[in-house]
């Protein structure tokens, strides 16, 4: 089974490139985020012909997440109430016996900005509903745009990014209490320092390769045990004739049966 994450910033912006992107991958799920758009706004015929169960958590505008799955969806929950302030930014949903949670986290600005305090204080609330929601002996996976790089190896440049949001501390420790939970990031293994799945759109961060890994999939130990693989899938950051890419690239994910 393929497992992909994807920020695809605005699904009707990117609606023929996810289109050209499903015809040629066919992963097995996919999980999108930042859809800036409300449920009934979602052209849920681009999964539905292809063969795809949807389910979708949107938002007018901003955020909205969804989980497309050719191998059934089971056990829908939308929402974090106590930390994303009425955003859609968390979906879930069981897949082949695997609970799903896919997320887009708030980016957080500036350390001394408000957005950062939300953006704490999410990830606060989210560990309190795993701890709630999820066990460690449980195949499952939380997966998304995590908005957090972890390690030095993570980002173009620590001189540039240390205590900036997404490369912060207070993130950090936040990510570890995540980990301490049961979760293991099954892509760093495979996937060598430099590696990343997001670059800006400015400054030419694409072209000089100034990017970061905040795109993620993180699995409790019988998920882990599966995995045989996983990239990020660069071919789909870059533009196709006049098909304009989002500024993340898919993050695939491979499980054994």
């Amino acid at each position: 089974m393929r497992i992909v994450t994807w920020n695809v910033n605005s699904l009707k912006a990117r609606h023929d490139y996810v289109a050209a992107y499903l015809d040629e991958e066919s992963p097995d799920v996919l999980c999108l985020q930042e859809l800036k758009l409300e449920d009934d706004k979602v052209p849920t015929a681009l999964f539905v012909e292809r063969g795809y169960e949807v389910a979708i958590h949107g938002q007018r505008q901003w955020n909205g997440v969804l989980i497309a799955s050719k191998c059934g969806l089971d056990d829908v929950h939308t929402g974090l109430p106590a930390g994303d302030e009425g955003a859609a930014r968390l979906i879930a949903a069981t897949v082949a016996g695997v609970r799903v949670v896919n997320l887009y986290c708030p980016q957080g600005q500036a350390a001394d900005s408000p957005k950062f305090q939300y953006k704490l204080g999410f990830y606060d609330a989210l560990l309190e509903w795993v701890a709630a929601e999820l066990s460690a002996d449980q195949p499952a996976a939380i997966l998304g745009d995590l908005n957090i790089a972890r390690e030095a190896r993570d980002i173009f440049s620590v001189q540039q990014l240390e205590g900036v949001p997404s490369f912060h501390p207070e993130e950090h420790r936040r990510w570890d209490a995540l980990l301490d939970l049961g979760f293991v990031d099954v892509c760093r293994p495979w996937m060598p320092p430099g590696t990343y799945s997001f670059w800006d759109y400015r400054g030419g961060a694409w072209q000089r390769d100034m990017g970061m890994r905040i795109d993620h999939l993180l699995a409790t130990a019988p998920l882990a045990a599966r995995v045989r693989g996983a990239r990020v899938v660069r071919d789909w950051r870059k533009n196709r004739g006049e098909l304009r890419a989002s500024d993340h690239a898919p993050v695939e994910v491979t499980l054994r049966p």
